[in-house]
């Protein structure tokens, strides 16, 4: 990762502590150079916005109770152009060193950290749409006492360029992050982490099975998402809200 002699990271934190049952969750917006916008209140305003339309759909009613809640933009020095890099690449290098290095110096608050990236889209395979954005979790403390797997989860994703045209693009990659859950059934004495909507699997034209998307058309978490805005569903928000994000999280 590039480097500068400048002083890396800007904090102005005033946290949030949320005294409701219903689950909330701090969101920490981390801007690389050549991010979009390239001011800072224009970057504040696209995390606001991003949030805003989280809420609106997370936080709707019934089921859909989910609260996400905005902290002071963070803006960095280190380059994380994803132009040639692929989501994987990205999202387990340079994004997920990133987010551990702002974690520590914020104390290792709980939340979900988003990292806006510079370029326009992830690179991706031959004949296959380019990517905006991903999202999953970020594991750690991991062990198993008396036969029962303990963690803690940290959600985490990345935005490019091109997904401040796509006002919901934080609020799908969210449900990817919030969707994440522990597989009880280890393989060989390995526990995996999954992310499967329960709307899905997507199946695509070609017969190829996605279970981590929607099949349903118009929905928040289909694989492709319009400027419209998407539909979601009360299992999505019930799985959601099951998140091990959430118990990390200060509630009364």
């Amino acid at each position: 990762m590039k480097k500068s002699r400048k002083r890396k990271y800007r904090y102005k934190y005033s946290y949030s502590v949320q005294y409701q049952s219903d689950p909330s969750v701090n969101v920490y917006g981390i801007f690389t150079p050549g991010s979009a916008p390239s001011d800072h209140n224009g970057r504040q305003n696209r995390f606001n916005r991003d949030i805003a339309s989280a809420n609106q759909i997370w936080n709707s009613g019934g089921e859909c109770n989910i609260n996400f809640i905005p902290q002071p933009i963070i803006e960095v020095n280190t380059v994380i152009d994803v132009t040639n890099l692929d989501t994987s690449t990205a999202f387990r290098g340079p994004v997920e060193n990133l987010i551990n290095q702002v974690k520590q110096m914020n104390g290792n608050q709980p939340g979900i950290y988003v990292v806006y990236v510079s370029g326009n889209d992830f690179a991706a395979p031959s004949g296959s749409s380019r990517p905006i954005g991903v999202g999953g979790v970020i594991i750690e403390n991991f062990r198993v006492e008396n036969g029962i797997p303990q963690y803690i989860l940290f959600g985490s994703i990345a935005l490019s360029n091109r997904a401040l045209n796509a006002p919901f693009a934080f609020a799908h990659e969210a449900g990817h992050a919030l969707f994440t859950q522990l597989n009880n059934q280890p393989v060989n004495n390995v526990f995996m982490f999954e992310s499967i909507d329960p709307t899905g699997p997507f199946i695509d034209s070609a017969g190829n099975v996605d279970p981590a998307h929607s099949n349903l058309i118009g929905n928040l978490m289909a694989p492709i998402l319009s400027n419209n805005t998407p539909t979601i569903n009360p299992l999505q928000c019930q799985k959601a809200s099951m998140s091990r994000i959430f118990q990390n999280t200060p509630r009364a």
